[in-house]
């Protein structure tokens, strides 16, 4: 009888054993599911979704970078190394070699980049190209004797075929395949512009403009040596010149009262004037149509020369009527898909992705690591990259709806949501069971 008695309080003991194993089980199993689950309602309720998250592409730390012009590729840098990033498959396509601090000027149609004049060689000031596909040092471009070319920054042709460089005199520009010197043009700029904002390429006809010191617009005729007068009559001083993408128009931006003025480069004449308050940047869409402005925002009062790039407003206006088309609700950095259907706006609070008409947005907190950041749609307008000054690089993709279905079932999300869930039915079960046991 002690035996039957003793044998049945084993068999009880067992499943009370099992409960504690039951119960881990559960709570394991609930929390992975709950996780992952979440993660897989956050990918498909939303337009765009992360596919890949690179942590520590370069060090932590302010970063440099430049994409190229097919929206590809993208070099980033920080102190002693500089990679390409393939931006379709968000793998490291290839790592400069001898990079060692040169930085990061210009990424050419034809897949070269070209690093900023450094002054630290023996042999004198040059700035070194690299092939972006593998890595390898291409050559490099000597600056001329005697000049300073601290603030200068290379800048590719749009066909990649010429490289031009502004000096405190004026402009050089080298043959991009055997890297000679084609020419030279003297030219008195202003101190307190930006040699970018006042060198601007022709993409139609790959010629040269410029803005002088006086604010006249001049085009660079290099086979003769000369910088001429853009227009007969140009009564204003500008800054900020900008040629639209057909090639057929250019804005600038007036010196004294920052208005956008349009000029149509057959008839000589300004086109469209557009008032705006304080007018930082402008470009063309690219259609040519329409002008987008980033101005210092009316509601904010600040010092004159304090500017803030969180504190912008982005505009729209006809650029044959100067009429605004619409005002944008960002107050960031914006940056616009190649057919305009979306925008991507950086800003302390995050990055958010919205539709052109603000009728979906997607916002994504956390990004901005106060460092600085960059973006750049794909050309195919459904791949958005991402670099913040962590050198964390995301890509950004927007979810297909014609491959709702495969894309769900084929998530790992979705596996490790719906495994713990099974093992957690099992569990529950056997947990019905144990209590069967110990009924009886």
């Amino acid at each position: 009888m002690n035996l039957h008695a003793a044998d049945a309080t084993e068999r009880s003991r067992l499943p009370k054993r099992l409960l504690g194993r039951h119960i881990a089980v559960v709570v394991i199993c609930a929390i992975v599911s709950y996780w992952y689950g979440s993660a897989l309602y956050r990918r498909f309720s939303r337009t765009w979704y992360v596919a890949h998250n690179i942590q520590g592409f370069v060090a932590y730390g302010y970063h440099e970078d430049e994409i190229s012009p097919d929206r590809r590729h993208a070099a980033i840098a920080y102190t002693d190394e500089s990679k390409v990033l393939d931006l379709a498959s968000g793998k490291e396509l290839s790592r400069l070699e001898k990079y060692s601090q040169k930085g990061l000027s210009d990424f050419s149609s034809d897949g070269k980049i070209i690093s900023r004049f450094t002054g630290n060689n023996s042999d004198g000031q040059k700035a070194y190209l690299w092939n972006a596909s593998d890595g390898r040092m291409l050559g490099s471009i000597d600056a001329p004797e005697n000049e300073n070319f601290e603030k200068c920054f290379p800048l590719f042709s749009p066909d990649g075929k010429k490289i031009v460089g502004a000096f405190d005199q004026g402009v050089v520009i080298w043959d991009s395949t055997d890297l000679k010197r084609l020419g030279q043009v003297e030219i008195a700029w202003s101190e307190m512009e930006w040699y970018r904002r006042v060198l601007a390429w022709n993409p139609a006809n790959q010629e040269l403009t410029a803005v002088d010191n006086d604010g006249k617009l001049l085009r660079i005729e290099m086979s003769q040596a000369t910088a001429r007068p853009m227009f007969a009559e140009q009564q204003r001083s500008v800054t900020h010149v900008k040629w639209s993408p057909d090639g057929t128009r250019l804005l600038t931006i007036d010196r004294d009262d920052k208005s956008v003025a349009v000029w149509n480069v057959e008839t000589e004449a300004v086109v469209a004037t557009i008032r705006d308050n304080d007018v930082d940047f402008a470009y063309f869409s690219p259609n040519s149509q329409d002008v987008v402005t980033l101005a210092e925002r009316e509601d904010i009062v600040r010092e004159r020369w304090t500017p803030s790039v969180w504190d912008r407003s982005t505009k729209i206006w006809d650029a044959t009527t100067g009429e605004m088309v619409s005002e944008l609700p960002t107050i960031g950095g914006v940056t616009f898909s190649p057919d305009w259907t979306w925008r991507a706006e950086t800003g302390p609070e995050g990055l958010r992705i919205a539709r052109f008409d603000g009728s979906e947005s997607c916002h994504f907190p956390g990004w901005f690591d106060g460092h600085g950041c960059s973006c750049i749609f794909a050309q195919d307008n459904r791949s958005l990259a991402s670099v913040n000054g962590s050198g964390r690089v995301v890509i950004w993709r927007q979810r297909d709806p014609a491959r709702f279905w495969i894309d769900f079932v084929t998530d790992h999300r979705f596996w490790l949501t719906v495994l713990p869930l099974i093992i957690l039915a099992w569990a529950m079960s056997g947990f019905r069971t144990w209590k069967v046991s110990v009924a009886i």
